[in-house]
């Protein structure tokens, strides 16, 4: 037969209930000596072993950037929808859905694969031809200043 434990706020079964949690928090206490010893050394060489992760050149350069040729190329893919749409004589509306369609598809796809390395080119090409553009615009302000600028014809 099972030993009976003893009735329940009894003496015996205060005595067991402290015993217990004595050697709960004894076990406990050892978790956290044991937690805090260093562990072993490891090896410098082993550490620069690891050679760093290669970062893809997609995901470099200036988001806002990469935005705007996004866009671009969903205008682009939407304007040639209008235009095919205009063409094969589709009804206003649905020029307009097929336009919308192709707008979303192209901003969609150029997040993937091969379009996102062509966002990723004509980004990087966008930043340089709008440096080369403030550099060209400097010069003819600095020319002028000077005088020397040839003049814009009149409109």
């Amino acid at each position: 037969m099972p030993d009976k434990s003893p009735p329940v706020a009894s003496e015996a079964w205060m005595l067991e209930q402290q015993i217990r949690a004595e050697a709960e928090a004894a076990g406990w206490r050892q978790l956290r000596l044991e937690g805090a010893k260093p562990s072993a050394p490891v090896r410098a060489s082993a550490a620069a072993e690891v050679p760093a992760p290669r970062l893809s050149p997609s995901g470099a350069g200036s988001a806002i950037v990469k935005g705007l040729v996004r866009f671009a190329l969903a205008a682009g893919g939407s304007w040639l929808a209008y235009v095919a749409g205009l063409d094969s004589g589709l009804g206003e509306f649905e020029i307009w859905l097929a336009a919308g369609a192709a707008f979303l598809v192209v901003l969609a796809f150029s997040a993937f694969g091969p379009l996102r390395r062509l966002v990723y080119f004509l980004a990087d090409s966008m930043r340089w031809v709008v440096v080369a553009a403030l550099i060209l615009g400097l010069l003819w302000v600095a020319a002028a200043a000077l005088g020397s600028a040839p003049a814009l014809p009149a409109g």
